[in-house]
Protein backbone atom coordinates (compact mmCIF):
# COMPACT_ATOMS: atom_id res chain seq x y z
CA UNK A 1 0.00 0.00 0.00
CA UNK A 2 2.87 2.65 0.66
CA UNK A 3 4.63 1.99 -2.96
CA UNK A 4 0.81 2.24 -4.12
CA UNK A 5 0.73 5.80 -1.86
CA UNK A 6 3.81 7.33 -3.02
CA UNK A 7 2.64 6.77 -6.73
CA UNK A 8 -0.84 8.15 -6.97
CA UNK A 9 0.77 11.41 -4.58
CA UNK A 10 3.22 12.33 -8.13
CA UNK A 11 -0.22 11.81 -9.57
CA UNK A 12 -2.18 14.20 -7.22
CA UNK A 13 0.33 17.50 -7.15
CA UNK A 14 0.81 18.23 -4.00
CA UNK A 15 1.96 22.18 -4.72
CA UNK A 16 -0.83 23.11 -7.13
CA UNK A 17 -3.47 21.52 -4.60
CA UNK A 18 -1.87 23.46 -1.48
CA UNK A 19 -1.93 26.26 -3.72
CA UNK A 20 -6.16 25.81 -4.00
CA UNK A 21 -6.24 25.52 -0.78
CA UNK A 22 -4.84 28.67 -0.37
CA UNK A 23 -6.73 30.40 -2.64
CA UNK A 24 -10.23 28.97 -0.78
CA UNK A 25 -8.94 30.25 2.42
CA UNK A 26 -8.13 33.81 0.89
CA UNK A 27 -11.50 33.88 -1.06
CA UNK A 28 -13.50 32.76 2.71
CA UNK A 29 -11.73 35.14 4.42
CA UNK A 30 -12.52 38.01 1.86
CA UNK A 31 -16.05 36.72 1.52
CA UNK A 32 -16.17 37.03 5.82
CA UNK A 33 -14.66 40.40 5.36
CA UNK A 34 -17.24 41.76 3.45
CA UNK A 35 -19.81 40.43 5.43
CA UNK A 36 -18.57 41.91 8.95
CA UNK A 37 -18.03 45.10 6.55
CA UNK A 38 -21.67 45.45 5.47
CA UNK A 39 -23.15 44.74 8.69
CA UNK A 40 -20.76 47.14 10.42
CA UNK A 41 -21.81 50.11 8.08
CA UNK A 42 -25.27 49.19 7.41
CA UNK A 43 -27.30 51.51 9.99
CA UNK A 44 -30.41 48.46 9.33
CA UNK A 45 -28.32 46.00 10.42
CA UNK A 46 -26.76 44.97 13.50
CA UNK A 47 -23.55 43.37 13.83
CA UNK A 48 -22.74 39.47 13.01
CA UNK A 49 -22.13 37.45 16.31
CA UNK A 50 -19.27 35.20 16.43
CA UNK A 51 -21.24 32.30 16.58
CA UNK A 52 -23.44 32.89 13.18
CA UNK A 53 -20.09 33.93 11.63
CA UNK A 54 -18.61 30.67 13.26
CA UNK A 55 -21.29 28.94 11.40
CA UNK A 56 -20.79 31.02 8.22
CA UNK A 57 -16.70 29.43 8.19
CA UNK A 58 -17.93 25.78 8.43
CA UNK A 59 -20.37 26.69 5.45
CA UNK A 60 -18.30 27.63 3.66
CA UNK A 61 -15.51 25.12 3.92
CA UNK A 62 -17.90 22.69 3.48
CA UNK A 63 -19.09 23.66 -0.10
CA UNK A 64 -15.66 24.50 -1.31
CA UNK A 65 -13.60 21.17 -0.38
CA UNK A 66 -16.69 19.19 -0.72
CA UNK A 67 -16.56 20.43 -4.18
CA UNK A 68 -13.11 20.20 -4.86
CA UNK A 69 -12.65 16.47 -3.13
CA UNK A 70 -15.29 15.57 -5.99
CA UNK A 71 -13.24 17.10 -8.48
CA UNK A 72 -9.94 15.48 -7.36
CA UNK A 73 -12.40 12.17 -7.24
CA UNK A 74 -13.09 12.96 -10.61
CA UNK A 75 -9.89 13.66 -12.21
CA UNK A 76 -7.91 10.39 -10.13
CA UNK A 77 -10.31 8.13 -10.41
CA UNK A 78 -13.38 8.13 -12.84
CA UNK A 79 -11.43 10.22 -15.83
CA UNK A 80 -9.24 7.00 -15.74
CA UNK A 81 -12.25 4.71 -16.19
CA UNK A 82 -14.35 6.95 -18.21
CA UNK A 83 -11.30 7.62 -20.84
CA UNK A 84 -10.16 3.74 -20.45
CA UNK A 85 -6.37 4.61 -19.19
CA UNK A 86 -7.14 2.94 -15.99
CA UNK A 87 -6.79 -0.47 -18.07
CA UNK A 88 -3.05 0.65 -18.34
CA UNK A 89 -2.58 0.68 -14.97
CA UNK A 90 -4.49 -2.59 -14.30
CA UNK A 91 -2.02 -4.24 -16.96
CA UNK A 92 0.74 -3.98 -13.98
CA UNK A 93 0.53 -6.77 -11.15
CA UNK A 94 -1.51 -4.44 -8.72
CA UNK A 95 -3.74 -5.15 -6.51
CA UNK A 96 -6.84 -3.12 -7.73
CA UNK A 97 -8.64 -2.38 -5.23
CA UNK A 98 -6.10 -1.37 -2.64
CA UNK A 99 -4.86 1.06 -5.87
CA UNK A 100 -8.14 2.73 -5.76
CA UNK A 101 -8.22 2.80 -1.84
CA UNK A 102 -4.85 4.75 -2.37
CA UNK A 103 -6.31 7.44 -4.38
CA UNK A 104 -9.22 8.00 -1.84
CA UNK A 105 -7.37 7.76 1.07
CA UNK A 106 -5.14 10.87 -0.45
CA UNK A 107 -8.63 12.46 -1.73
CA UNK A 108 -10.06 12.20 2.47
CA UNK A 109 -6.92 13.37 3.56
CA UNK A 110 -6.55 16.33 1.90
CA UNK A 111 -10.07 17.40 2.63
CA UNK A 112 -9.71 16.75 6.31
CA UNK A 113 -6.23 18.41 6.35
CA UNK A 114 -7.52 21.40 4.16
CA UNK A 115 -10.64 22.27 5.82
CA UNK A 116 -8.81 22.32 9.27
CA UNK A 117 -6.31 24.53 8.05
CA UNK A 118 -9.13 26.26 6.76
CA UNK A 119 -11.24 26.74 10.13
CA UNK A 120 -7.62 27.79 11.78
CA UNK A 121 -7.19 30.61 9.57
CA UNK A 122 -10.42 31.75 8.95
CA UNK A 123 -11.69 31.64 12.84
CA UNK A 124 -8.21 33.00 13.89
CA UNK A 125 -9.28 35.97 11.36
CA UNK A 126 -12.47 36.35 12.57
CA UNK A 127 -10.87 37.22 15.97
CA UNK A 128 -8.32 39.30 15.14
CA UNK A 129 -10.65 41.37 13.02
CA UNK A 130 -13.00 41.65 16.13
CA UNK A 131 -9.92 42.45 18.22
CA UNK A 132 -8.50 45.82 16.31
CA UNK A 133 -11.66 47.14 14.66
CA UNK A 134 -14.69 45.34 16.93
CA UNK A 135 -16.69 43.94 14.04
CA UNK A 136 -18.53 41.54 15.73
CA UNK A 137 -21.07 42.24 18.68
CA UNK A 138 -19.91 41.27 21.71
CA UNK A 139 -16.22 40.35 22.25
CA UNK A 140 -14.29 36.76 22.49
CA UNK A 141 -13.89 34.54 24.73
CA UNK A 142 -11.67 31.51 25.15
CA UNK A 143 -15.10 29.55 26.14
CA UNK A 144 -15.97 29.69 22.53
CA UNK A 145 -13.49 28.02 21.82
CA UNK A 146 -15.24 24.59 24.26
CA UNK A 147 -17.64 24.71 21.70
CA UNK A 148 -16.19 25.69 18.18
CA UNK A 149 -13.27 22.77 18.33
CA UNK A 150 -15.52 20.18 18.68
CA UNK A 151 -18.19 21.54 16.26
CA UNK A 152 -15.10 21.75 13.36
CA UNK A 153 -13.85 18.50 14.37
CA UNK A 154 -17.35 17.39 13.91
CA UNK A 155 -17.65 18.95 10.27
CA UNK A 156 -14.42 18.09 9.33
CA UNK A 157 -14.94 14.22 10.24
CA UNK A 158 -18.36 14.23 8.08
CA UNK A 159 -17.52 15.82 5.14
CA UNK A 160 -14.16 13.56 4.77
CA UNK A 161 -16.64 10.82 4.84
CA UNK A 162 -18.79 12.22 2.47
CA UNK A 163 -16.53 13.12 0.35
CA UNK A 164 -16.72 9.46 -0.97
CA UNK A 165 -20.06 9.56 -2.04
CA UNK A 166 -18.66 11.39 -5.37
CA UNK A 167 -16.48 8.34 -5.71
CA UNK A 168 -19.58 5.48 -5.68
CA UNK A 169 -22.15 7.41 -7.67
CA UNK A 170 -19.67 8.50 -10.40
CA UNK A 171 -17.98 4.74 -10.33
CA UNK A 172 -21.77 3.66 -10.63
CA UNK A 173 -22.10 5.61 -14.06
CA UNK A 174 -18.29 5.99 -14.98
CA UNK A 175 -19.36 9.84 -15.32
CA UNK A 176 -17.44 12.78 -14.02
CA UNK A 177 -20.27 15.27 -14.59
CA UNK A 178 -22.20 12.95 -12.21
CA UNK A 179 -19.42 13.03 -9.75
CA UNK A 180 -19.52 16.68 -9.42
CA UNK A 181 -23.30 16.50 -9.14
CA UNK A 182 -23.22 14.26 -6.56
CA UNK A 183 -21.51 16.46 -4.15
CA UNK A 184 -23.63 19.24 -4.82
CA UNK A 185 -26.43 17.20 -4.26
CA UNK A 186 -24.81 15.70 -0.96
CA UNK A 187 -23.93 19.42 0.42
CA UNK A 188 -27.96 20.64 0.01
CA UNK A 189 -28.71 17.42 1.89
CA UNK A 190 -26.46 17.77 4.47
CA UNK A 191 -27.78 21.13 5.24
CA UNK A 192 -31.13 20.23 5.02
CA UNK A 193 -30.09 17.72 8.13
CA UNK A 194 -28.27 19.55 10.07
CA UNK A 195 -30.73 22.65 10.16
CA UNK A 196 -33.20 20.93 11.90
CA UNK A 197 -31.23 20.23 14.58
CA UNK A 198 -31.12 23.33 17.40
CA UNK A 199 -27.32 23.07 17.45
CA UNK A 200 -27.23 23.38 13.51
CA UNK A 201 -24.57 20.33 13.61
CA UNK A 202 -25.27 16.31 12.96
CA UNK A 203 -25.64 14.09 16.39
CA UNK A 204 -23.58 11.68 17.55
CA UNK A 205 -26.53 8.90 15.74
CA UNK A 206 -26.74 10.79 12.20
CA UNK A 207 -23.09 10.89 12.02
CA UNK A 208 -22.68 7.03 13.52
CA UNK A 209 -25.84 5.99 10.40
CA UNK A 210 -23.57 8.36 7.96
CA UNK A 211 -20.60 6.34 8.24
CA UNK A 212 -22.42 2.75 8.05
CA UNK A 213 -24.35 3.70 5.07
CA UNK A 214 -21.25 5.26 3.20
CA UNK A 215 -18.82 2.36 4.03
CA UNK A 216 -21.60 -0.19 3.12
CA UNK A 217 -21.93 1.37 -0.27
CA UNK A 218 -18.17 2.04 -0.57
CA UNK A 219 -17.95 -1.94 0.11
CA UNK A 220 -20.38 -2.82 -2.86
CA UNK A 221 -18.46 -0.45 -4.99
CA UNK A 222 -15.33 -2.13 -4.67
CA UNK A 223 -16.83 -5.31 -4.84
CA UNK A 224 -18.69 -4.56 -7.73
CA UNK A 225 -17.41 -1.79 -10.20
CA UNK A 226 -13.64 -1.46 -9.54
CA UNK A 227 -12.70 -4.40 -11.52
CA UNK A 228 -15.33 -3.44 -14.05
CA UNK A 229 -13.69 -1.41 -17.28
CA UNK A 230 -16.36 -0.66 -19.30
Amino acid sequence: MAHLLKLEMKKFRLLPNILFTLAAVLFSILFITVSLVDSMTDPSQTKDSFESTFLVIGLLMSFIFLVYSSVLTSRLVIREYEQKTITILFSYPLNREQLIISKLIIIMAYTAISMTVGYICCSGYMILADRFFDTLAGSFELHFLQTWIPTALITVAVCTILSLWPFIIGMVHKSVPATIVTSLIVIVLRQLMITKNPSNQESLLQIFLVAVVTFIFSFLIFRKKVAELY
